[in-house]
């Protein structure tokens, strides 16, 4: 309901202005709201939000003027309609062509060097973060002062409804009908409308008394814009145009402040060819007074003069850069400018380096001439660092309650410093401590001292500054004092010794026994005692045997036995004990799956006898036999150091190894070489009899041949269209399916190639492919082959 107000009101004050309202009665049901512009829409809601006037005002003077709903709702539909043509965007900001004439000037573009950056005052006209843009639509102030050109619009509401918008003419005056004229040239704002609502008086009589039954607000509707000319010592001098509301520094900000020359300190506002203000841009920077910042009007000039004073301040101050000083200033007011030191810095004492005619001088300004110390131009003030040392302190560590530092206080001693620590803790050393102390040659120095006489009075020293005193701890004196358990427990390692310790206890904190531990043997070992190990002998220590009961109870024999610090502890597996351990056998057995080894001396025939033996369709020369294989980590080592020694050398790490055995031989004859004895993990496979031979490697075209009993290894080969080139016929070999492998062999200028059987695999190698000699090779041999002919040559002349 709001936006619906105020656009009514507004279409009121449209009319009014456009069709002379203000003199004639024009009835507002008149008014055809299909008829209005989107422009004219845009204007309304832009007026009323010139104008400033709250809600209820709008809606009384509305509803005064005789507006009825249905253009109330009219105007709301024409006002949606924009906004779903974007039309909204355009009208929810004020229309400033209609609140100033001309444009505005803009802010001058400053590529800053690095030392102008550093001058004080810089950023204030010239930060990204801080802006002093002039608002064209700010509404003027009371202490605006009026001028030619600016617009008042008075609005009367209540027993008497009238609208007025009355420009400011050259003369300096409006003209209200009915009343007459008022000047208002060069009055404050709010002396303006003081004076205009007295004239109004007198044409409405209710606008003033107790209870006046007729309201008027006069408010600027449009302001003259002013033009300013900045010169002097400015980035960017030169005429700038401003809203009339505009101040001083809205000006600097435009032109970009004062240039590497200019003051910040002296700025002048020169109105009718008198200085009206000299403005002092540090009042406002560093003390924050807004009056500094005076409004301005039209032709004013503001003359930026050349600094007087530059003074550079580094160093510990919270602001490092170039400041400016005006006269009669010291060393004081500067470091306020500055924000005063640092918590760091060292306060009592400032480097002054002063120019003079010649030369560069060196001052010392103490802190008691900081207020005296005047300033000149091209001085250099640098705060120093307090320094990196404790005056007052003492370190206590180690074995007391407190450790830490502590204040040196006068004629501090030893006892009072151990006192302040709260005493000693439990497990401090009483037989020395320690004072660590830089001597008068600031070398390290050591005071011992035993703590026992220190607490009994018998023993103190007075403490000097940064002294460090250490109160060792019986367990930081002697080497840490553990016991080693090994073998069959649930957590074998090293744990804390303690006093009293017996075996049982140990083994009742390692977790107790496992299953595979003998409880009859039992094993300690123990160092030789500080008394026989002080003469060389062969014995290297002592060994005990014992039995523990496996329930770990307290019997005399094992109180009697106290362990002893560092003592090793070895509890021996029992001789019989082995875990389960489980075979698979896979393919043409009756019962294929996991078996479980009864016993150490399992077989190979063994198992397939438990298997319930082969069927009709096992290949038992076929069968391999796999076992897992472990490699460790020195094993690992030594096979990457052969392999680093010999770049050809490669070892397979598949977890696993083929044992080559005949199965038939082992089941005909059980005990036999080929019956082995299983272990945990192993594998059997027992195939079907395979009908086809693999022949691969240097033959022309590699294939899978289906087996002919009594066909031999040449056979196979011309199968698959015989040797390549470079085939290695001597060497060719066949891999049977068991995993075993035969070789040819050789008699005079005769091969004998090996056998071949179901499911064997054929392989010819390769020979090594030879690099033929480049033809720079060819050309060397040549001339040394040329050269050794000459010499013989020359040797035959010689001894003719």
């Amino acid at each position: 309901m709001r936006k619906i107000f105020i656009l009514v009101f507004s279409l009121f004050l449209v009319f009014a202005s456009q069709e002379g309202m203000a003199q004639e009665n024009i009835n507002p049901r008149n008014v055809t709201i299909s008829e209005l512009s989107d422009g004219q829409v845009r204007r309304i809601y832009n007026e009323i939000m010139n104008r400033g006037l709250s809600e209820q005002q709008a809606a009384s003077l509305a509803l005064a003027r005789g507006f009825t709903m249905q253009q109330v709702n009219a105007l709301k539909r024409r006002f949606e309609e924009l906004q779903n043509e974007g039309g909204a965007q355009a009208s929810t900001q004020p229309d400033t062509a209609n609140a100033f004439v001309g444009e505005l000037s803009t802010k001058k573009e400053i590529e800053p060097s690095q030392k102008e950056e550093r001058l004080f005052g810089f950023n204030f006209f010239n930060s990204e973060k801080l802006t002093f843009e002039p608002g064209v639509n700010l509404p003027a102030s009371g202490d605006y002062i009026v001028g030619p050109g600016d617009e008042f619009s008075i609005d009367i509401w209540g027993a008497s409804q009238q609208s007025y918008q009355l420009t400011v003419d050259n003369s300096g005056n409006i003209n209200i009908p009915n009343a007459g004229p008022v000047s208002v040239d060069g009055l404050s704002l709010k002396n303006a409308r003081n004076k205009i609502f007295d004239k109004l008086t007198l044409i409405y009589r209710d606008l003033s008394g107790k209870q006046p039954g007729t309201f008027a607000n006069i408010y600027l509707a449009q302001i003259q814009p002013i033009k300013v000319h900045v010169i002097g010592e400015a980035f960017a001098p030169g005429t700038y145009t401003l809203p009339g509301s505009a101040s001083a520094f809205n000006a600097l900000y435009l032109a970009g402040g004062p240039n590497m020359k200019g003051s910040f300190r002296d700025i002048r506002v020169i109105r009718d060819g008198k200085v009206m203000k000299s403005l002092d841009v540090y009042q406002y920077l560093i003390d924050g007074k807004s009056d500094v910042n005076i409004p301005l009007r039209d032709d004013d000039v503001i003359m930026i003069p050349s600094y007087q004073k530059r003074i550079r301040m580094s160093g510990e101050f919270k602001r490092n850069g170039i400041f400016e000083g005006k006269e009669g200033e010291t060393v004081a007011d500067l470091i306020r400018y500055a924000g005063g030191f640092t918590d760091k810095a060292f306060k009592q004492r400032l480097e002054l380096f002063r120019n003079d005619s010649r030369q560069t001088l060196f001052k010392e300004v103490v802190a008691k001439e900081f207020e005296d110390m005047m300033i000149h131009n091209g001085d250099s003030i640098i705060a120093g660092e307090i320094l990196d040392r404790i005056e007052n302190r003492v370190i206590v560590e180690g074995a007391v309650m407190r450790p830490g530092n502590y204040e040196l206080t006068e004629d501090l001693t030893l006892s009072a410093l151990l006192k302040k620590a709260n005493g000693l803790a439990e497990d401090a050393f009483l037989e020395r401590g320690q004072i660590l102390r830089l001597d008068e040659s600031f070398q390290l120095a050591n005071i011992p001292f035993n703590v026992k006489d220190v607490i009994d009075g018998k023993f103190d020293v007075e403490l000097q500054r940064e002294d460090v005193v250490t109160i060792y701890s019986i367990d930081e004196l002697r080497q840490n004092r553990v016991l080693d358990i090994e073998g069959e427990v649930r957590n074998p390692g090293t744990f804390e010794y303690r006093e009293g310790a017996t075996l049982s206890d140990l083994i009742t904190l390692a977790g107790g026994f496992t299953e595979a531990a003998s409880n009859s043997y039992i094993e300690v070992a123990r160092r030789l005692s500080h008394e026989e190990a002080a003469e060389y002998q062969n014995k290297t220590g002592h060994l005990f045997q014992f039995t523990i009961s496996r329930s770990l109870e307290l019997d005399e024999k094992d109180r009697e036995f106290e362990l002893k610090p560092y003592d090793q502890i070895f509890v021996r597996k029992a001789p019989g004990y082995t875990e389960a351990g489980t075979v698979r056998i896979n393919g043409e057995v009756l019962y294929a799956g996991e078996y479980n080894l009864s016993s150490r001396q399992e077989r190979l025939s063994s198992i397939i006898e438990r298997a319930g033996g082969l069927t009709p369709d096992a290949y038992a020369r076929g069968a391999m036999l796999t076992r897992k294989v472990k490699i460790d980590s020195k094993v690992k080592r030594l096979r990457e150091q052969l392999m680093e020694q010999d770049s050809t050398l490669q070892f397979d790490e598949m977890g696993f190894e083929v044992l080559a055995v005949d199965l038939r031989a082992a089941i005909e004859n059980p005990g036999s070489r080929d019956d082995v004895f299983l272990k945990e993990g192993d594998e059997l496979l027992v195939p079907r009899e395979l009908q086809t031979i693999n022949v691969g490697g240097a033959v022309l075209n590699p294939i899978s041949a289906p087996y002919v009993k009594g066909k031999s290894l040449k056979y196979y080969v011309d199968q698959s269209g015989g040797f390549s080139d470079l085939a290695k016929k001597g060497k060719a070999y066949v891999v049977y399916p068991n995993g075993k492998a035969a070789a040819t062999k050789k008699f005079l200028f005769f091969k004998n190639y090996p056998k071949v059987l179901p499911g064997s695999e054929i392989v010819i190698p390769e020979k090594a492919v030879k690099e033929p000699l480049p033809a720079t090779a060819w050309i060397s041999i040549g001339s040394s082959v040329a050269s050794l002919a000459l010499t013989v040559v020359t040797i035959s002349n010689a001894l003719k």
